[in-house]
């Protein structure tokens, strides 16, 4: 079960970095491990449960008496052929890709509003109106007329400002940051749009471009299904890698942005 300590051993190296870390609790810098951690955890009970399937198929675990039950015979099904083995499979990476960008989205929007200013804030809010102000002709428009698309255009909450704004904004407010912020934001869109693509069942629709993460080669060809080569095929390593410089991404970020107040999770009753 080569996969399952895999996972096993990067979860207690995330915890062992959380445990290193010199923020208070509940503060959003602190909280993403955790998060992360939680979303790791929970890949890690299906996949257990796809291994065990696994070896019962090749007759190396027995569940003696319990042989027939029909919970049992559900666990053999999933690695009883190819279409049920790569469905669950797929749903995993999907899930895990999912919960992982979803937390680092919601740690970005509390980390930015918690260090940036008025001034910045309102600029985030506004980009919309902005965008759409530089398009038209100077003089074009009278001051109650801009207060009225202004009013149409502004974002009431950084959640629904995209995040490559919020996370330019952070990447400026870093000194000495410790990695190369030119490959991070690449990673970032690249992740991303990744993400993105599991609202249309991996059917990309945008600029057509490719994306290389160590061996693995990623393709994002307009309206067409997302393809690519995974050097560790049928193992969760290639998502766990990922998730890890998603991880290491933010740890550059806390570390290079100095701020000695604590900036809480927006609702610690959730957690």
């Amino acid at each position: 079960m080569k996969n399952s300590d895999f996972i096993i051993e990067w979860v207690d190296k995330l915890k062992f970095e959380m445990d290193c870390l010199t923020f208070m609790e509940d503060d959003i810098r602190k909280d993403f491990y955790g998060l992360i951690n939680d979303v790791a955890y929970c890949y890690y009970r299906p996949w257990l449960l796809y291994e065990i399937s696994f070896l019962t198929n090749q007759e190396k675990l027995e569940f003696g008496s319990l042989n027939e039950n029909i919970h049992i015979k559900a666990i053999k099904a999933l690695t009883k052929n190819s279409v049920s083995s790569t469905s669950h499979f797929n749903s995993l990476n999907r899930n895990f890709i999912l919960d992982a960008w979803s937390t680092f989205e919601i740690c970005v929007n509390t980390f930015c509003e918690g260090v940036s200013n008025a001034y910045e804030l309102e600029r985030l809010l506004n980009h919309k109106y902005s965008d759409y102000i530089k398009l038209l002709p100077k003089g074009k428009l009278n001051d109650d007329e801009l207060k009225v698309i202004k009013t149409k255009l502004i974002t009431k909450h950084l959640t629904h400002v995209p995040i490559v704004r919020k996370t330019d904004a952070l990447f400026k407010k870093t000194v000495s940051y410790s990695r190369n912020i030119d490959e991070d934001k690449r990673f970032l869109l690249f992740f991303g749009a990744l993400r993105n693509t599991m609202h249309s069942n991996f059917i990309y629709y945008g600029k057509t471009f490719e994306y290389k993460f160590g061996h693995a080669i990623f393709k994002f060809e307009d309206g067409e299904m997302v393809k690519w080569f995974d050097p560790f095929e049928a193992t969760p390593k290639l998502y766990f890698y990922m998730v890890g410089y998603l991880k290491d991404i933010w740890r550059a970020l806390i570390d290079s942005i100095k701020w000695e107040e604590i900036i809480y999770y927006p609702n610690l009753e959730q957690q």
